[in-house]
């Protein structure tokens, strides 16, 4: 192999292995607000919670699908925002973003009846809120992302589709710690549960805590999604190895 070819595969190497980077969230609190790592704790139950805010960000929590049951369950954990009272939080179309179903309104409040809610994708793609509601909506498979709609704004899982280019969410998945939400059962927080923690006002106003609106879903998976800088490398580096191929034949 020449040398130009060890350069592209090691390039490629190095750009697949690559960790994702952590969004930054504030803790300071200096707002007077429980921030997002007290939060977590204040969910746990007999202790402090095992998962870091800082370290334990889950990477794939752009493009979610459903797990075989077909459906999820959603509670809210928390809201501590300005526009808790108007904001809505729901599911859109990968292949659409248009197509979106919503989940909760402003008027769901933590801790209430109004904070929990499920919604299933149908073998036909129509999406189905609190097991009967037929929202008419249809997706186009079992592929989908969050949102966080705001006055003049709609924040999405993808952060490649917000209008700031920010990351407004951060989620994270259990680790089988005990935690009890408002005024339901404790119970363990299982693999297929990921807490998912929102900022609701666009970059440069943000005070990047991540505790405008707190909830836990279950029974989705995070999506692995290439990097758009590991597609282009790869294409880079793919690019090399069939020149130093079309080389070789020529010699």
């Amino acid at each position: 192999m020449t040398m130009k070819a060890s350069l592209s595969l090691a390039c490629l190497s190095l750009a697949l292995g690559a960790a994702a980077q952590a969004t930054p969230v504030n803790l300071s609190a200096g707002n007077g607000e429980m921030n997002l790592q007290q939060i977590l704790d204040g969910i746990t139950v007999g202790g402090s919670s095992s998962v870091d805010v800082l370290a334990d960000q889950y990477a794939n929590d752009a493009q979610w699908s459903l797990g075989g049951s077909g459906g999820a369950f959603s509670q809210i954990v928390i809201e501590l925002a300005g526009y808790a009272a108007i904001n809505s939080f729901g599911i859109y179309d990968i292949m659409d973003p248009s197509r979106q179903v919503e989940i909760f309104s402003g008027a769901a409040t933590a801790g209430t009846s109004s904070s929990r809610a499920t919604f299933s994708i149908m073998a036909d793609g129509q999406v189905v809120r609190n097991l009967f509601e037929e929202t008419g909506v249809y997706f186009s498979g079992n592929l989908f992302g969050f949102y966080l709609s705001t006055p003049g704004h709609s924040w999405y899982s993808d952060a490649g589709r917000n209008a700031d280019g920010a990351d407004h969410m951060v989620a994270y998945q259990g680790s089988g710690d005990t935690v009890k939400i408002g005024n339901t059962i404790a119970g363990p927080w299982a693999n297929n549960e990921f807490v998912m923690a929102w900022e609701d006002l666009a970059r440069g106003q943000w005070d990047y805590d991540y505790n405008d609106f707190v909830v836990m879903v279950e029974s989705v998976n995070g999506v692995k999604v290439p990097e758009p800088g590991t597609l282009a490398l790869l294409g880079f580096g793919l690019a090399g190895l069939a020149l130093v191929r079309r080389r070789r034949a020529t010699e």
